[in-house]
Protein backbone atom coordinates (compact mmCIF):
# COMPACT_ATOMS: atom_id res chain seq x y z
CA UNK A 1 0.00 0.00 0.00
CA UNK A 2 1.45 3.50 -0.72
CA UNK A 3 1.83 5.70 2.07
CA UNK A 4 1.22 9.11 0.03
CA UNK A 5 -1.55 11.10 -1.38
CA UNK A 6 -1.17 12.55 -4.72
CA UNK A 7 -3.13 15.33 -6.89
CA UNK A 8 -2.11 17.39 -9.23
CA UNK A 9 1.45 18.89 -8.50
CA UNK A 10 1.39 17.75 -5.05
CA UNK A 11 1.91 14.90 -2.71
CA UNK A 12 0.82 14.38 1.04
CA UNK A 13 3.00 12.18 3.22
CA UNK A 14 0.04 11.67 6.00
CA UNK A 15 2.64 9.47 8.68
CA UNK A 16 5.90 11.95 8.16
CA UNK A 17 3.09 15.26 7.99
CA UNK A 18 4.89 16.65 5.39
CA UNK A 19 3.77 17.88 1.94
CA UNK A 20 5.51 18.49 -1.51
CA UNK A 21 4.41 20.29 -4.16
CA UNK A 22 6.84 19.50 -7.42
CA UNK A 23 8.45 17.57 -5.51
CA UNK A 24 9.79 19.62 -3.16
CA UNK A 25 9.03 19.72 0.57
CA UNK A 26 6.89 23.17 1.09
CA UNK A 27 6.11 24.82 4.23
CA UNK A 28 2.85 24.21 6.12
CA UNK A 29 1.44 24.77 9.58
CA UNK A 30 0.38 22.08 11.82
CA UNK A 31 -3.53 23.42 11.82
CA UNK A 32 -3.71 23.96 7.89
CA UNK A 33 -1.94 20.08 7.42
CA UNK A 34 -5.06 18.84 9.72
CA UNK A 35 -7.61 20.76 7.88
CA UNK A 36 -5.92 19.18 4.65
CA UNK A 37 -6.16 15.79 5.85
CA UNK A 38 -9.79 16.38 7.32
CA UNK A 39 -10.94 17.49 4.29
CA UNK A 40 -9.11 14.97 2.02
CA UNK A 41 -10.83 11.93 4.25
CA UNK A 42 -14.26 13.53 3.86
CA UNK A 43 -13.61 13.89 0.16
CA UNK A 44 -16.94 12.87 -0.73
CA UNK A 45 -18.92 15.33 0.93
CA UNK A 46 -18.75 18.71 1.60
CA UNK A 47 -17.88 19.74 5.54
CA UNK A 48 -19.29 22.02 7.96
CA UNK A 49 -17.11 25.03 9.41
CA UNK A 50 -18.54 23.50 12.66
CA UNK A 51 -17.15 20.33 11.55
CA UNK A 52 -14.04 20.94 10.35
CA UNK A 53 -13.30 23.62 13.74
CA UNK A 54 -14.29 20.64 15.89
CA UNK A 55 -12.23 18.44 13.82
CA UNK A 56 -9.01 20.60 13.97
CA UNK A 57 -9.09 22.66 17.58
CA UNK A 58 -11.23 20.07 19.15
CA UNK A 59 -12.19 21.59 23.05
CA UNK A 60 -11.35 25.16 21.93
CA UNK A 61 -13.47 27.98 21.35
CA UNK A 62 -11.84 29.64 18.27
CA UNK A 63 -13.30 32.20 15.56
CA UNK A 64 -14.11 31.21 12.16
CA UNK A 65 -11.73 33.35 10.79
CA UNK A 66 -8.75 30.78 11.91
CA UNK A 67 -10.30 28.61 9.69
CA UNK A 68 -10.50 30.85 6.79
CA UNK A 69 -6.81 31.57 7.79
CA UNK A 70 -5.64 28.24 6.74
CA UNK A 71 -8.10 27.37 4.29
CA UNK A 72 -6.27 30.87 2.18
CA UNK A 73 -2.61 29.36 3.09
CA UNK A 74 -3.80 25.88 1.66
CA UNK A 75 -5.05 27.46 -1.61
CA UNK A 76 -1.79 29.34 -2.09
CA UNK A 77 0.42 26.30 -1.41
CA UNK A 78 -2.22 23.89 -3.65
CA UNK A 79 -3.82 25.92 -6.25
CA UNK A 80 -7.41 27.73 -5.57
CA UNK A 81 -8.84 24.66 -7.16
CA UNK A 82 -8.06 22.32 -4.56
CA UNK A 83 -10.60 23.57 -2.33
CA UNK A 84 -14.49 24.63 -3.23
CA UNK A 85 -15.97 26.63 -1.02
CA UNK A 86 -20.33 26.66 -0.23
CA UNK A 87 -20.46 30.22 1.44
CA UNK A 88 -22.10 29.57 4.92
CA UNK A 89 -22.07 26.01 4.86
CA UNK A 90 -18.10 24.73 4.44
CA UNK A 91 -15.27 23.26 2.11
CA UNK A 92 -14.55 20.84 -0.15
CA UNK A 93 -11.61 18.94 -1.51
CA UNK A 94 -11.86 19.27 -5.24
CA UNK A 95 -9.01 17.81 -6.64
CA UNK A 96 -8.82 14.54 -8.22
CA UNK A 97 -6.93 11.98 -6.24
CA UNK A 98 -4.48 9.53 -8.79
CA UNK A 99 -5.21 6.51 -8.55
CA UNK A 100 -1.93 5.04 -7.38
CA UNK A 101 -3.22 7.34 -3.84
CA UNK A 102 -4.34 4.49 -1.82
CA UNK A 103 -3.34 5.57 1.86
CA UNK A 104 -5.53 4.41 4.57
CA UNK A 105 -6.30 8.21 6.06
CA UNK A 106 -8.16 6.51 8.89
CA UNK A 107 -4.78 4.85 10.58
CA UNK A 108 -2.89 7.62 10.44
CA UNK A 109 -1.24 8.88 13.70
CA UNK A 110 -2.44 12.42 14.86
CA UNK A 111 -0.23 14.86 16.14
CA UNK A 112 -0.83 18.21 18.32
CA UNK A 113 -4.44 19.26 19.48
CA UNK A 114 -5.92 18.68 16.05
CA UNK A 115 -7.35 15.14 15.75
CA UNK A 116 -8.69 15.46 12.25
CA UNK A 117 -8.63 11.90 11.21
CA UNK A 118 -10.08 11.12 14.54
CA UNK A 119 -13.83 9.34 14.75
CA UNK A 120 -15.69 11.94 16.17
CA UNK A 121 -17.86 10.73 18.73
CA UNK A 122 -20.51 13.59 19.87
CA UNK A 123 -20.39 13.98 24.18
CA UNK A 124 -23.07 13.03 25.93
CA UNK A 125 -25.94 15.06 27.13
CA UNK A 126 -25.97 14.48 31.02
CA UNK A 127 -23.02 14.61 33.13
CA UNK A 128 -24.40 11.88 34.92
CA UNK A 129 -23.90 9.72 31.55
CA UNK A 130 -20.56 9.08 32.03
CA UNK A 131 -16.78 11.00 31.98
CA UNK A 132 -16.85 11.82 28.65
CA UNK A 133 -19.27 14.74 29.36
CA UNK A 134 -18.09 18.25 27.45
CA UNK A 135 -20.20 21.27 28.28
CA UNK A 136 -21.44 23.20 25.12
CA UNK A 137 -18.98 25.17 23.31
CA UNK A 138 -19.57 28.36 22.18
CA UNK A 139 -17.89 30.22 19.16
CA UNK A 140 -17.27 33.89 18.66
CA UNK A 141 -17.45 35.31 15.36
CA UNK A 142 -15.27 38.25 14.94
CA UNK A 143 -18.15 40.48 13.38
CA UNK A 144 -20.59 40.01 16.15
CA UNK A 145 -18.68 41.71 18.60
CA UNK A 146 -19.78 44.71 20.01
CA UNK A 147 -17.58 47.99 19.46
CA UNK A 148 -17.79 51.36 19.83
CA UNK A 149 -18.41 53.37 16.83
CA UNK A 150 -18.40 57.16 18.52
CA UNK A 151 -16.39 58.37 21.07
CA UNK A 152 -19.54 58.93 23.21
CA UNK A 153 -20.34 54.96 22.88
CA UNK A 154 -16.62 54.05 24.72
CA UNK A 155 -17.05 56.83 27.54
CA UNK A 156 -19.42 56.61 29.63
CA UNK A 157 -20.95 59.24 30.29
Amino acid sequence: MRTSIRFGNAEIRPASRQVLVDGQPAPLGARAFEVLLALIARRDRLVGKAELLDLVWPGLVVEENNLQVQISSLRKLLGPQVIGTIPGLGYRFTADLDDESSVDLQSVPVTGDGAALAAVEPAPADPAAGAGFAPPRRRVATACRPSATTLSDAVPA
